[in-house]
């Protein structure tokens, strides 16, 4: 709506109801009446987003932020009903996993530095830069069409209605960390910044060569390559510091003659975490013989410290060339670098455990994400035609992952009870389990781009008594991702004498031994490709043309139909190479589509606070770039590998929607819904066949999906009820649950695992089940907030409870079932309070998370898979405000 006319129809609004509060006889202009008919018509003059709009969602706004007091979009994003959050990072909508979901940085795609995910890790972005969150759960022709969960919009703040500056300092801690011994390893002099200074880069001697030449490289030659590496694989014990972090925010508004305005929001922020992570790691041999227990073959304890470094920047630019005229240039800049050492001792054996071989391994991993984004934008309303509006964008993103020299080494006991290293010459690896195979150092890099365009006409209009408004826009999307990476496999040559295997690492790769020629060290990048389809080079790429039409009309002053139709055309492609296989060959693969895709929804105001909502809509679920990619790698968040397919098809949704609706108070409302969504084709996890340390990604026969939704939000007046002082009115609660029940049929009538075509002429391995729940679904989610707000804004508490059910997180094959995650709680608390100091608004916070301190736990057949406790935090914060 034009600003001239709401302000109007507000003033009007606001006029009317003060002449029936006071009895005053204040005459209201006749004219302002068709504005006010039609403001309650469109549904406009409604306060709250969650209920004007015409489809089922919920929207988080500054205010909503502030009171959970998080500090990502993540964390926040769970306490939304149907959402769950896994891994700290990603969002589940609807316990469908992140691949069936979309991320959007206003209205607009945005890349991702991780190679497993389809959308960023929300982790990265600050609750500071966002000025609300939209999670829309039905389908609209004006979103992107590869929606299944849903999608979520972080909109960004724009320009200030005044000018602000504020900055905010805080320290913090967890019960399983601060104060007590983390482990480090030398690194670079910039690590607190998160910028690696050079010191995990390779030798300049060796980027200088390709993998080829580098193994065509005589004996003498290479012992100096490998000697040229920095000589840093020990490790140490040091205090684990408090968590620090810093943030500002700015705003300023210049106002111009002629209702013209330019306005500027900057803000930045910077933290530094520490996190230890003592786990419980275990692993089995099943025989399928009907004993469902499997035989232990692995006992490990894995103690893990993790250092994060986040840095964040946020500038908008705005200029309103008049109330009808608008443009901004947003950009967002969001750094993310872990600095991770794993250290893992136990017992492990090829077959049962209780006769295995003690073994420590280490993993030294330094990784930086990188995110940008820069996106023009403009806002335009015509008067002459009936109030029409024009949206449009441009956005340039990129995101890189950066993981410079990860290390990973095991050391094993050997017959005389000594440690060794474990290498291919040395001690048969082959008889141990989840260990590392020989020294290997590993360096791998990754650029994600993406082109995004797009406009949007809205015509408001009549058609007789009807008002409706229609909608067109059309778009264009292009995203290349590239990625190579460099794997050198170090060993001992025959010549080295026996004691050389029991050194450390910083004694054992020390110059004195590779000149006595005791070491070997190989370029293993054309090995891993040609022996495990570990391809060190791979390319990709997703092209969308898109337009849409689309009619939002209310037919009925208490009943509004919206609908829409998206067309797009899809090319994706990729390609992976390396060693044996040529660039364009066996792993490239192109597919083209075109969806049509439609969606209906009808609201029904049946009465004054009250309305029901019925939606359906067609969908795409399509796979990612990594997934139709021919080859390994291995995740970051659970150590798996993970074999792309070129033969994978986008799946099929229709999904229906029903939501009842009631507002019984000024701030109250209560909803109750359900829904259900049909796959065809759906994407999921299987193992590969003779390979089930290998999975990958097929496509399943069909899948279904229903669930429950309730939430309630009310606010709770104590000192009215009960005759107490007027403080006890700030009180409200809010609740949410979700019932969700999912089934995939994995092979269809008389299909066998062996019809399911799979990259390289390999089969997946026979499944546990032919029916199982979709991985990633979790049954049961819940909230529960009571929050405290006192009327003078000082005081801010609030106590926050989040339940995820179980979910599956591993798919098993014939004999092994398939690892589940149990359901667990977390109680999070927040203080705030305001004061005035030196004469400056001041805000004190004290904020305490996973106040149980429940454990996360994996179960395999009912056995313990991985169990940790992710420990209490804690934190204080001083905010001021100029």
């Amino acid at each position: 709506m034009n600003r001239k006319t709401l302000s109007t129809a507000v003033a009007a609004a606001l006029g009317t109801l003060s002449t029936a509060s006071w009895g005053q006889d204040i005459p209201v202009p006749v004219v302002q009446q068709p504005e006010i008919e039609e403001v309650y018509v469109l549904g406009e003059f409604i306060p709250d987003e969650k209920r004007d709009t015409s489809e089922i969602s919920n929207v988080m706004d500054e205010e909503d932020l502030s009171a959970l007091g998080e500090t990502s979009v993540g964390i926040s994003l769970q306490r939304v009903t149907g959402l769950s959050l896994v891994g700290g990072k990603y969002v589940y909508v609807r316990g469908l996993g992140e691949r069936y979901s979309s991320t959007l940085l206003n209205a607009s795609r945005i890349s991702s530095p991780v190679p497993f995910q389809k959308t960023i890790p929300l982790d990265i972005v600050p609750n500071q830069i966002v000025s609300s969150l939209l999670v829309q759960k039905t389908y609209s022709a004006q979103y992107p069409g590869d929606f299944s969960g849903g999608v979520v919009d972080i909109r960004t703040k724009s320009t200030p209605d005044e000018d602000f500056f504020n900055f905010k300092l805080g320290t913090g801690g967890n019960s399983e960390t601060t104060g007590g011994d983390g482990l480090t390893y030398a690194g670079g002099g910039a690590d607190n910044w998160g910028w690696d200074d050079g010191t995990r880069e390779q030798p300049k001697n060796i980027v200088n060569i390709s993998s080829e030449e580098f193994e065509a490289t005589d004996e003498i030659q290479k012992r100096g390559l490998g000697d040229s590496f920095y000589n840093n694989w020990d490790v140490y014990v040091k205090d684990m510091k408090p968590d620090f972090s810093g943030e500002f925010e700015l705003g300023k508004r210049i106002d111009f003659d002629g209702d013209m305005a330019l306005g500027v929001i900057g803000a930045m922020k910077y933290s530094n975490s520490y996190d230890n992570r003592i786990e419980e790691v275990a692993r089995y041999e099943f025989s399928g013989t009907g004993d469902n227990s499997g035989t232990q073959t692995v006992d490990y304890d894995q103690f893990t410290t993790k250092q994060s470094i986040d840095f964040s920047g946020f500038l908008t630019v705005g200029f309103e060339f008049d109330l009808d005229n608008s443009v901004s240039l947003t950009y967002v800049q969001l750094r993310q670098t872990e600095d991770e050492l794993e250290q893992t001792r136990g017992d492990s054996s090829e077959d049962d455990v209780t006769d295995g071989t003690y073994v420590e391994s280490y993993r030294l991993q330094w990784t930086e994400n990188e995110i940008s984004s820069l996106q023009l934008s403009g806002e335009h309303f015509f008067n002459s035609l009936n109030e029409a509006q024009l949206n449009w964008r441009l956005v340039d993103g990129r995101a890189t992952r950066d993981e410079p020299d990860t290390r990973t080494y095991t050391y094993a006991e050997n017959r005389d009870g000594m440690d060794e290293i474990v290498t291919p010459n040395r001690q048969a690896a082959g008889d141990l389990r989840d260990v590392f195979q020989a020294p290997e150092r590993s360096y791998s890099y990754l650029d994600d781009d993406i082109q995004d365009m797009g406009v949007d006409f809205e015509l408001p209009t009549n058609l007789g008594s009807v008002d409706v408004i229609f909608k067109a826009g059309a778009g264009f999307y292009e995203r290349t991702r590239e990625s190579e990476s460099r794997l050198f496999r170090f060993d001992l040559s025959s010549r080295a004498p026996s004691y050389i295997a029991l050194m450390t690492p910083q004694q054992l790769w020390d110059t004195p031994n590779w000149a006595e020629g005791y070491l070997t060290v190989r370029d293993f990048s054309a090995g891993a490709a040609n022996a495990s389809g570990i391809f060190p080079f791979a390319e990709s790429g997703e092209e969308v043309g898109s337009y849409y039409a689309a009619f939002d009309a209310q037919v009925h002053p208490r009943v509004r139909l919206q609908g829409g139709v998206r067309q797009e055309e899809v090319t994706l492609t990729a390609d992976a190479w390396g060693g044996n296989t040529e660039q364009g060959t066996t792993n490239f693969v192109e597919q083209d589509y075109t969806d049509t895709l439609p969606s209906l929804s009808l609201t029904w105001e049946f009465l004054d606070n009250m309305q029901v909502r019925l939606a359906y809509s067609e969908t795409v679920n399509r796979p990612s770039l990594l997934e139709i990619t021919g080859t390994t790698i291995r995740n970051p968040e659970d150590a798996n590998l993970y074999r792309g397919n070129v033969f994978l098809q986008p799946a099929q949704l229709e999904n229906y929607d029903f939501r009842w609706e009631w507002y019984f108070g000024d701030a109250d409302s209560m909803s109750l819904g359900a829904f259900a969504k049909d796959f065809q084709n759906p994407i999921e996890l299987a193992k590969v066949q003779a390979q089930n340390d290998v999975y990958t990604w097929f496509n399943a026969d069909s899948a279904e999906l229903r669930g429950i939704e309730y939430d309630i939000s009310k606010d709770l007046y104590f000192g009215e009820w009960f005759g107490l002082s007027p403080a006890w009115d700030a009180f409200t609660v809010q609740a949410n649950v979700s019932w969700i029940d999912s089934e995939v049929t994995l092979l269809g009538d008389g299909e066998t695992a062996v019809d399911v075509p799979l990259t390289g002429g390999r089969n997946v391995a026979q499944f546990n089940a032919n029916t199982r729940p979709i991985t990633g679904q979790s049954d049961w989610l819940g909230n529960v907030m009571l929050m405290y707000r006192d009327y003078s804004g000082k005081i801010t508490a609030t106590l926050a409870y989040n339940y995820t059910g179980e979910r599956t997180v591993l798919v098993g094959s014939r004999n092994a079932p398939d690892v589940i995650e149990q359901g667990r709680g977390r109680l999070d608390a927040l203080f705030r309070y305001g004061l005035n100091a030196f004469d400056q608004e001041m805000q004190i916070e004290f904020k305490a998370g996973n106040l149980l301190d429940a454990e996360v736990e994996w179960l395999q057949g009912g056995n313990l898979y991985e169990r940790y406790k992710p420990g209490i935090s804690y934190s204080v914060g001083l905010r001021a405000t100029f």
